[in-house]
């Protein structure tokens, strides 16, 4: 009887996804004793494995403020890589509000996602790291402003693994509907939103709502970092202690996916991919992400994307989203991505 690996991602550009998309899961591992499949075969009961990782014989690709608070909790995981593909990280403001810098926000109400559901609220993290780097790189302080919660009625479940048929057929409002209508309301004077989609809650705030500032400009690293910057690649160690050739096998079918994206000939067909993973068009691609980012995709361990984890960490740690700031080096499976590298021929990034 064939052992199942189960594996679960973000509705974010990963190398998971291609894979998924050109259905690599199947076509790498047949004629092993092992399958893949989605845990959304599981249903929705055993979605929260999704952000604690629970699932024995499961990998998880996807922001990495999840993965950390679930190893912090001790998750029986290891760290097999790190991707870090920079995305529009931009706080908004009314179209017809008089704020036109971030100093401007001294004083004013942020909003901070509530979502009652989520056993992580990676939301709240996200939108806490970006208005406080925000602030920090414009000399002020995170007491400077008034943090204020806002209650996200949506289904984020709804959006993990997802299977979009494409843009259009989407029926899902943005996981940034509530603060939105709460800016257009009044009741904040600006909230934060990522990625791709912003097209979406661009789209449902006819044209109310502009960009402030968006993060992704700023120079220093550390402040580039938020719950997608960087992205994490985990794996239960039930896999590392048993089988780690189906953790190296797993690692190069990533590979082979990101290395497929990123040849110049497949650029359009991998943004199209991209796109069905997080549900808007292949424009909002384009627009919403740097354009090196189907270069982006391999999942590596190199020095400067460790740096990211830490600075993760480090403030997730800070700002009690974690009590355990565990050592990193505890956390890493090295060996068995630097196998994976040398099988597909690939020189390992420092």
């Amino acid at each position: 009887m064939a052992r199942t690996i189960w594996y679960t991602r973000c509705p974010v550009p990963t190398a998971s996804g291609i894979a998924y998309q050109r259905k690599l899961f199947d076509s790498e591992f047949v004629g092993t004793d092992c399958e893949v499949r989605n845990i959304k075969e599981l249903g929705r009961a055993n979605s929260d494995t999704h952000f604690a990782h629970t699932l024995e014989d499961s990998f998880r690709e996807g922001g990495g403020s999840p993965p950390v608070w679930a190893r912090s909790r001790g998750a029986d995981t290891s760290l097999l890589g790190i991707s870090f593909v920079e995305e529009t990280l931009g706080l908004f403001v009314r179209a017809d509000d008089p704020i036109h810098s971030v100093r401007d926000l001294a004083g004013k109400r942020l909003a901070l996602p509530v979502w009652p559901r989520l056993v992580m609220n990676f939301f709240r993290f996200a939108a806490k790291k970006a208005f406080v780097s925000a602030l920090e790189l414009h000399g002020l302080h995170e007491a400077d402003a008034a943090f204020t919660d806002v209650v996200e009625t949506g289904d984020h479940y709804q959006l993990l693994n997802p299977g979009f048929a494409d843009a259009e057929a989407r029926q899902i409002p943005s996981y940034y509907n509530c603060q939105m209508q709460a800016l257009l309301d009044g009741k904040v004077d600006a909230f934060f939103a990522k990625g791709g989609e912003i097209a979406a809650m661009q789209r449902e705030s006819g044209g109310g709502i502009r960009m402030l500032y968006n993060l992704i400009e700023a120079k220093p690293l550390w402040a580039k970092v938020n719950n997608a910057t960087p992205r994490l690649l985990t794996v239960s160690n039930s896999l590392v202690r048993e089988r780690p050739d189906m953790v190296i096998r797993y690692a190069r079918t990533l590979l082979k996916a990101a290395t497929w994206a990123a040849q110049p000939e497949n650029k359009v067909a991998a943004t199209a991919a991209l796109a069905l993973e997080t549900g808007v068009t292949p424009a909002d691609i384009d627009t919403y992400y740097t354009a090196d980012l189907h270069q982006k995709l391999k999942p590596e361990l190199s020095m400067r994307l460790i740096e990211t984890l830490e600075i993760m960490k480090s403030f997730l740690h800070a700002h009690g989203f974690i009590e355990n700031n565990f050592p990193t080096r505890d956390w890493l499976a090295t060996d068995l991505l630097r196998e994976a590298y040398a099988a597909e021929g690939i020189a390992w990034p420092d």
